[in-house]
């Protein structure tokens, strides 16, 4: 058992007795509503608080709308600010995995019928952890503050334990300073591990066997300022780039680009995620969303530049499981719900007020 395991399951108690109050009291109300705000999902949030990290549960229904459902600390401090990363917030079946980069740590917290309850909690081995990736037992968390990635293993029951000899650091940035590293994640294969680098405009791959990442190989980024990414169904890397307003598409093994720098015509194109045959891009100087048609071999062409718009600073995404909502962080922590449609269009189901102090991670079930 970790040392902060403890402390973790005292919190976790408390947090436990509130939810069960707070489902209590939300019982009777839901026997009465409507067949379409059934809850089929949630989306998460991490707040990122300073004096104290925590997990926002959003609630989202049949029609796709949001409704706040409580928080659940995580152990663990936030920043207080933005990470300008995407991937704070990970998921592998009931468990959650959230980064705390005010003490460098990361948190699982289980899903269970009582809610979601902190499991365990584990240092990143680094300095500011902003991205988390997990696969089939093992986890790799990104370092931004000292250009690191260090592995973790994690059972069924969501214990967290190190991975003794993981820690890899990242290629030096050619400019000197960091790499400024935006995200982190396993190829869908469990492979790979990919990473965007904003400051040195590259993509870092590492080949994992055994749970081993191996040395780090630099890439250069089609567009400039390669952010968020994430993979379409074939396995394709597609990412987006904040400086050009652009999205690229890559072949993962060995990388190279299939479409390059494809603009959206809007500012800062910053996280990206994919819904089928479809990636859509948060700008989050235009206050809007572009849509993407991802064809059969990765290619991309610019399906619509404003597919829908959002509310004053968007500052991160996540998808459902089934593909068919997307939603959209906002800049004061509230979060925006679109359902996506059968030729990607996004249609809006509203807006559920939260609370978090920059960008910091968003997923959803």
């Amino acid at each position: 058992m970790n040392t902060t395991r403890t402390s973790v399951l005292a919190a976790a108690a408390a947090t436990a007795a509130a939810l069960m109050l707070a489902a209590t009291a939300g019982g009777a109300s839901a026997h009465e509503a409507r067949a379409g705000d059934a809850v089929v999902g949630h989306v998460y949030e991490a707040t990122n608080a300073a004096a104290g990290n925590a997990v926002a549960v959003f609630d989202r229904t049949q029609d796709g709308s949001l409704r706040a459902a409580g928080t659940v600390a995580t152990g663990g401090l936030g920043a207080g600010a933005s990470l300008h990363s995407q991937g704070g917030v990970a998921r592998d079946g009931r468990i959650l995995f959230v980064v705390n980069a005010g003490d460098g740590s990361v948190s699982a917290l289980v899903s269970t019928r009582r809610g979601l309850v902190l499991r365990d909690r584990i240092s990143s081995g680094g300095d500011f952890p902003v991205s988390v990736t997990v696969r089939d037992g093992v986890g790799y968390v990104l370092n931004q503050g000292d250009d690191t990635i260090r592995g973790f293993r994690y059972d069924a029951d969501g214990d967290l334990h190190s991975l003794p000899g993981s820690t890899r650091s990242l290629t030096p940035n050619p400019a000197g300073g960091t790499t400024d590293a935006a995200q982190i994640s396993f190829t869908p294969d469990g492979h790979s591990l990919i990473v965007t680098e904003k400051a040195a405009n590259r993509i870092e791959t590492f080949r994992v066997v055994g749970g081993y990442a191996g040395d780090a190989r630099p890439h250069a980024s089609a567009g400039t300022t390669p952010y968020g990414f994430d993979f379409d169904r074939r396995g394709h890397l597609i990412v987006s780039e904040a400086a050009t307003g652009s999205a690229s598409s890559y072949r993962v093994r060995p990388l190279r680009p299939i479409t390059g720098a494809l603009a959206d015509t809007q500012k800062a194109a910053c996280w990206l995620v994919v819904a089928g045959d479809w990636a859509f891009v948060v700008n989050a100087a235009s206050t809007s969303i572009s849509a993407y048609r991802i064809s059969h071999d990765g290619s991309l062409s610019l399906a619509a530049a404003v597919a829908a718009t959002t509310g004053a600073g968007p500052t991160d995404a996540a998808v459902s499981s089934d593909g068919r909502t997307l939603s959209v962080r906002l800049g004061d922590g509230s979060v925006s719900s679109f359902r996506v449609g059968a030729q990607g269009g996004l249609t809006s189901t509203g807006t559920a007020a939260g609370t978090a102090y920059g960008t910091s991670g968003l997923s959803a079930d």
